[in-house]
């Protein structure tokens, strides 16, 4: 499904005969397809078991949906936060940085009058500097992605909070509020904005020279600049994409609230969007990883925690339930990395035998 980082670097470089680059390619696809379909199974697994726990009650097409509507916005934000991990960062002001855009377009909308355009072009600026700033400070002034990140989501929350004084400032646009709660043949409007948007972030990912190259930098950054790929515009572009995503995410919350929130449903959508990118097969590490995965964890998640209140669990719980699964992913993906690097020594040695035997 995917190209890997050493595959993507080489496609830069002078070209391969394709029965070498097909079988560069099988161990990405046979990993990601085994990652997909433990996710659908997952997925399936939770629905018949909190569907017998709630006496049906999951099944209910008004749940079902439910489920996807709540998920909307998570995916939205780690369809960029899964681009950022499969080039080998973090992007942590995700959260913030949705809020910030909250802020941005309630107050822009408060005065002019309530022009919903110019409140809109505001609120994706913004996410757009909140991510070049991100890009500028990893790619160019080269800061560590998670010290950077850390730094700019304390930043945007602080800068959220002193446009809207700390307080909820409602937003008054019918076709604001029709977005973020209405729907077409039962499907809500945000859920299409998902798909609209895992569309073109797969088709990015899986059929561009930009895509592959973001999963050659994330292989490899040394072997991707012999390979002449400018990684610095790489990774800029990356962190770009990233802010953009979450003011499209941003504006999804405020047109499912009808308030700019620079906390509530915000701060926290980072940790449970990076949970998602883990859970759904992208490598700490970078290289790996499907923008399918992503949102196929994001459905499991939003499963899970529709799942838990049908059943009556605390709301608190689901928060450690969410902790729970992110430790899962981390522990899978670093047995997943031990076995990566036992199968590359056993290759290496073979190779080594085969090159003695010649000699």
């Amino acid at each position: 499904m995917t190209v890997d980082g050493n595959q993507t670097a080489e496609t830069a470089g002078p070209a391969r005969p394709a029965a070498s680059r097909r079988a560069g390619l099988r161990p990405s696809l046979s990993r990601d397809l085994y990652v997909d379909v433990a996710l659908i199974a997952a997925l399936a697994v939770l629905l018949v078991v909190f569907g017998l726990a709630s006496n049906g009650r999951e099944f209910l097409e008004s749940n079902l949906v439910s489920i996807l509507d709540s998920g909307a916005i998570l995916g939205v934000v780690a369809i960029g936060e899964v681009i950022v991990m499969i080039s080998g960062n973090l992007d942590i002001s995700v959260g913030s940085n949705a809020g910030l855009v909250t802020a941005v377009l309630a107050e822009v909308m408060a005065h002019s009058h309530a022009n919903l355009a110019l409140g809109l072009a505001a609120a994706i600026a913004g996410g757009l500097i909140a991510g070049a700033i991100n890009g500028a400070a990893v790619a160019y002034a080269r800061v560590n992605s998670v010290i950077a990140t850390l730094a700019t989501y304390s930043a945007y929350l602080g800068v959220a909070l002193l446009v809207t004084n700390g307080q909820e400032v409602s937003i008054n646009s019918s076709v604001l509020g029709t977005l973020g709660t209405g729907s077409v043949v039962s499907v809500p409007y945000l859920v299409i904005v998902l798909i609209v948007a895992t569309a073109i972030a797969m088709t990015l990912m899986r059929h561009s020279l930009g895509g592959h190259r973001v999963y050659a930098v994330g292989g490899s950054q040394e072997a991707s600049m012999l390979a002449g790929i400018k990684v610095q515009r790489y990774l800029f572009v990356v962190f770009l994409l990233s802010g953009l995503c979450a003011a499209i995410a941003g504006i999804m919350l405020a047109g499912q609230t009808g308030t700019a929130q620079p906390t509530e449903g915000s701060v926290g959508l980072e940790l449970t969007a990076i949970t998602a990118v883990l859970l759904g097969g992208t490598g700490l590490t970078g290289g790996t990883g499907t923008v399918f995965g992503a949102v196929l964890a994001v459905l499991v998640l939003s499963t899970l925690d529709n799942g838990l209140l049908l059943v009556g669990v605390p709301e608190f719980w689901q928060q450690v339930a969410t902790g729970v699964v992110l430790m899962i992913a981390v522990l899978l993906q670093d047995a997943s990395g031990h076995r990566s690097r036992w199968r590359a020594l056993r290759a290496a040695r073979r190779r080594a035998r085969a090159a003695g035997a010649v000699r």
